[in-house]
């Protein structure tokens, strides 16, 4: 029996948050990658995208208001993904290879102590004390706004490039 505490997340949430997941996937690729060649430069561009941001704390947050300590671990992630950056600055390749698995630590934590629960609107609703999200292109929008860019502040995933889910591994 999967003992993993749920969070509960509409479909779109689900898809949305398992789109995010590969792209960090992909990015510790890049670092990886960036780490055998010495490419600080792509380290931290890599590590960029999945460091610290009001967009990210904003996705956390939104993610997450129906299971509050899911923020709490989100956010830890994405500060300790910071320092992997930090340390290419510094081309520092000791210090991305350890900030990389303190970062993956946090990753295997994370996915041990939580799972994905797809709810119904209504169910939303209860838990979260708050109306369900609405999705138009990826953008998340309150039920009624006007579908434009910057509705929901910080929650504009229009601007999210995609594309870079979908693309081959980088060279090395």
């Amino acid at each position: 029996m999967d003992s993993r505490t749920p969070v509960p997340l509409l479909p779109m949430m689900a898809n949305h948050q398992k789109q995010n997941m590969r792209d960090h996937l992909l990015a510790v690729q890049e670092i990886v990658l960036g780490l055998a060649t010495d490419d600080f430069a792509a380290i931290e561009k890599a590590a960029s995208r999945i460091g610290f941001s009001d967009r990210e704390a904003a996705m956390c947050n939104h993610m997450g208001a129906g299971a509050p300590a899911f923020i709490e671990q989100a956010l830890a992630f994405h500060h300790q993904a910071d320092r992997i950056g930090e340390a290419a600055r510094a081309r520092d390749r000791a210090k991305v290879a350890t900030e990389l698995g303190a970062t993956l630590q946090t990753c295997t934590s994370c996915h041990a102590t939580w799972k994905q629960q797809i709810v119904d609107e209504a169910t939303w609703t209860r838990l979260t004390g708050g109306a369900p999200p609405m999705m138009d292109h990826g953008a998340m929008m309150k039920p009624g706004a006007m579908m434009k860019p910057g509705a929901m502040p910080g929650m504009d995933h229009g601007a999210m490039d995609h594309g870079a889910m979908k693309h081959d591994p980088p060279t090395p």
